[in-house]
């Protein structure tokens, strides 16, 4: 994805589409899924408490990131003064790309990123300084690119927390039902999409036949 007023000579740029735009062409455009280790390594090397409890959510709610950064403090904390998160997240309508309305249970490792997280007092959860309101997606993204790039992970995106996540899921032996129900995707042939398979897996099964 591209923002206007983009440097292309950035290195930042350059590094994440060079070696890897080919790849994501070949993938129809797809992001890499990070692996759950590889959400880890990214998610201790984000120094920016913002940015880190952003790509967080995004992981352990399976969620587009414009969908987090338009939540409102109330619709996450319980007791935004005591940092005290609810125990099930909605997400509502109006900030999801399908208009529907979705339930997540709070897990204890994000109720741990949570109770870390300084919230304002209300509001947006990540304010930012647009005419939005909040964070802007662009601001985002290009913080996550540095990241990815100084950790030399490339053809990923602000999209691999959420194909990772849906990924790791299918892989514990979940049902695409239940993972339906987890991501909020609307039907199983979208779901399907974002789930990545294993070449190996794909071998092994080859060789039951």
């Amino acid at each position: 994805m591209l923002f206007y007023g983009t440097d292309f000579r950035h290195p930042v740029f350059t590094i994440l589409t060079t070696e890897k735009w080919d790849m994501k062409i070949n993938r129809y455009g797809q992001a890499e899924a990070l692996s759950k280790s590889d959400f880890q390594t990214v998610l201790a090397a984000i120094a920016n408490p913002t940015h880190r409890l952003i790509f967080a959510m995004c992981w352990y709610t399976c969620e587009r990131p414009i969908t987090i950064l338009r939540l409102r403090v109330d619709q996450v904390y319980s007791d935004a003064a005591r940092q005290l998160p609810l125990s099930v997240l909605v997400l509502p309508s109006s900030s999801r790309k399908d208009r529907v309305t979705r339930e997540c249970p709070v897990s204890v490792a994000l109720r741990q990123e949570l109770k870390a997280y300084t919230p304002p007092p209300d509001g947006f959860l990540f304010p930012g300084a647009g005419a939005e309101g909040h964070l802007s997606f662009s601001a985002y993204y290009k913080a996550l690119a540095r990241t990815y790039a100084s950790l030399g992970l490339r053809g990923y995106s602000t999209y691999s927390t959420r194909r990772g996540s849906i990924t790791e899921l299918a892989r514990a032996g979940l049902s695409t039902r239940v993972i339906q129900q987890v991501s909020g995707h609307r039907s199983l042939q979208s779901l399907q999409r974002y789930i990545e398979v294993d070449p190996r897996v794909t071998v092994r099964a080859i060789a039951l036949l």
